[in-house]
């Protein structure tokens, strides 16, 4: 419930989360994103399997989180499972641990966090895993395509220190291929594209 908060309502603009079921089988585009993009893990116990699972096929976590510790008042918690019976002692650890999520975004951002337009995520109570990746647009030989990440993309390589020149079209393409299929015979095209969109994008940032 806490990452859920973060996402929807805190840091919208600014986080996206990964399906760690599919990490920890295997699946390769969850685990080269944790590799390329700053990644927080939120544990629930000193056990840290989330960081653990996530530093063994991915690398470092840029924060590692553990709920327990975060909590100061843990024995007033009712354990209640159900989302529909939370107690007020519940709902007020939520909202510990979802603002010190927060915090710990804007630390890695190295910049005070200023509200942007929230990205609209459909109303769910089930898997994070059937919510969409925040998605851009780029023109690729006159066509509008839509890039899926490419808002989270171009803040993290921004704040990373990236240039918008040609020569980051490389990495630029690498990451977005993590949640975009793109056809080998298109890549020249889809670099330039994301060169020309990356620049523009710093260009209004600035």
């Amino acid at each position: 419930m806490a990452t859920y908060k973060v996402l929807e309502e805190l840091r919208p603009a600014e986080t996206v989360t990964i399906c760690l079921p599919l990490f920890l089988a295997g699946d390769e585009q969850e685990r080269a994103f944790a590799r390329l993009q700053p990644t927080i893990t939120v544990d629930g116990c000193a056990k840290l399997c989330a960081k653990r699972g996530t530093e063994a096929h991915s690398g470092p976590v840029s924060a590692a989180l553990v709920v327990t510790e975060m909590l100061e008042h843990e024995a007033e918690l009712s354990g209640e499972k159900s989302t529909r019976r939370l107690t007020e002692a519940d709902l007020r650890a939520v909202d510990v641990v979802a603002q010190r999520i927060a915090d710990e975004v804007d630390s890695i951002l190295g910049q005070e966090h200023r509200r942007k337009a929230p990205i609209p995520f459909p109303a769910s109570t089930g898997c994070i895993c059937s919510r969409s990746v925040p998605a851009g647009f780029i023109v690729v030989n006159g066509q509008r395509v839509t890039v899926a990440g490419l808002p989270v993309i171009f803040r993290q390589m921004a704040a990373a220190g990236l240039k918008p020149e040609p020569a980051s079209g490389p990495r630029l393409l690498e990451t977005v291929r993590i949640y975009n299929p793109i056809d080998p015979a298109q890549e020249p095209a889809y670099r330039q594209a994301l060169v020309e969109a990356y620049r523009e994008y710093c260009a209004a940032r600035s």
